[in-house]
């Protein structure tokens, strides 16, 4: 039987969260998905689960391109939290470029940046588990 994870995803494109979302509940791995449309949203929730001494998300997948706060802004203000231990982010964005994919290594709280667009397979390449 499949461990269940929660999970967050912050990312403002309402196409990419349906599908990924379908590839969520494909993978089995998943019994509860939130979306925020940018940072200070989840960032708003993130808070408020710790502050209640609910669980945080297993994982956090993150878009770097949004309105309001945009992922970086994101990371730069989860650094400043007591609970960033305890987050396993992984960026998800359509940018190629070697320079962000070298920044996102700077933050110790991701995990890995992952390039659009995601497929099933994308849960068995990447090793999200530990």
């Amino acid at each position: 039987m499949k461990q269940h994870y929660s999970t967050f995803i912050i990312d403002d494109d309402p196409i990419f969260v349906l599908l990924f979302k379908k590839i969520i509940e494909k993978s089995e791995r998943f019994n509860r998905v939130q979306n925020f449309p940018d940072g200070q949203y989840a960032m708003d929730e993130l808070i408020k689960m710790n502050e209640q001494g609910n669980g945080m998300p297993d994982i956090i997948f993150l878009d770097l391109n949004m309105p309001n706060i945009d992922g970086w802004q994101f990371l730069d203000a989860i650094q400043k939290q007591s609970f960033i231990n305890k987050l396993n982010i992984y960026i998800v964005s359509s940018s190629i470029d070697n320079h962000e994919i070298e920044r996102a290594k700077q933050y110790k709280c991701v995990k890995n940046f992952i390039s659009k667009p995601i497929s099933l397979d994308f849960f068995e390449e990447y090793d999200l588990w530990n």
